[in-house]
């Protein structure tokens, strides 16, 4: 086996997201439609001649235990249940941190699969996915990626047909964050069950571009686009200037990540070119398959 190789983590985007009801653990049950996009973290995996985890970050706010690459590398030696090689992990951190686009996550299920591999633990698909479930919501899903409906917590996935090739620029406002949890517990109750995504699975599953695009083209198609919180101000801003130009922003997730989907790459290139001239960040990307990580 190679001493050292690399994982990439995708971004993952919330197509459409519809907040059910609130459970009594705390969390809330969700339908979501995620699908994966080329924009990713990378996760160098080297093996040591010493014992023990090493974990590094190109963010030194980001290198502490607390990151969930190195919990996931602390749960998987636990499930192990024996003392394995050393290993050191680099991470190199490319996807906005808070954005709504599940780059901790990502990462988290980079490392599980990679370290799996790494210390050739033999762990099966299922057992890494009960790992995954207890680390976060969204690390189920990314462990699985492509496009899927997500429910319950996000942990229950039904694979979906894939996505047809977009374009997609992300879009962030500058120096804006936003909690996961803040925005769970600061949405609209009055719309819990709000967008109804039939629709738009239905689409997805006549991969009609078409359809897809006009219900990302909805006023409407995340429930948490109704919480209030520092810095939202600043997403709607962004997102009423890209709309005054013709362009459709979409939060993913809690936000405050907007993205557009395109057919066409000028089309895209024109609308990131928008967002920069908007004073926001622009990321162009595409959407992958399951199969392309």
């Amino acid at each position: 086996m190679d001493r050292s190789f690399f994982v990439r983590a995708p971004a993952k985007i919330n197509l459409g997201l519809t907040i059910l009801r609130r459970r009594p653990d705390g969390y809330h049950d969700l339908e979501s439609v995620m699908q994966q996009v080329s924009l990713a973290d990378v996760l160098l995996f080297e093996l040591l001649p010493t014992k023990g985890c090493r974990f590094l970050c190109t963010d030194p706010d980001l290198s502490g235990k607390d990151n969930l690459v190195y919990r996931a590398a602390a749960m998987l030696e636990d499930q192990a249940g024996k003392v394995l090689p050393g290993v050191r992990i680099t991470l190199f951190k490319n996807i906005p941190v808070e954005a709504g686009l599940a780059g901790g996550s990502s990462d988290a299920a980079a490392a599980l699969l990679g370290l799996n591999h790494c210390w050739q633990l033999g762990f099966s698909k299922t057992d890494l996915m009960g790992i995954a479930a207890l680390l976060g919501s969204d690390v189920p899903y990314c462990l699985h990626g492509g496009t899927v409906l997500a429910r319950g917590r996000g942990d229950k996935l039904e694979k979906l047909p894939d996505l047809p090739f977009f374009w997609v620029v992300l879009a962030l406002p500058r120096g804006v964050s936003i909690s996961t949890a803040a925005a769970y517990n600061s949405f609209d109750r009055e719309l819990l069950g709000k967008p109804e995504i039939r629709p738009l699975v239905d689409a997805i599953k006549r991969s009609s571009k078409k359809d897809i695009i006009n219900w990302l083209a909805r006023d409407f198609t995340n429930t948490l686009e109704t919480a209030i919180l520092p810095g939202s101000d600043q997403v709607g801003e962004l997102s009423s200037k890209l709309r005054a130009l013709g362009l459709k922003p979409v939060l993913s997730g809690s936000g405050p990540a907007l993205f557009m989907m395109f057919d066409n790459y000028n089309l895209a290139r024109s609308a990131a070119r928008a967002v920069e001239e908007e004073s926001g960040r622009a990321y162009l990307c595409w959407t992958i398959t399951g199969d392309e990580e």
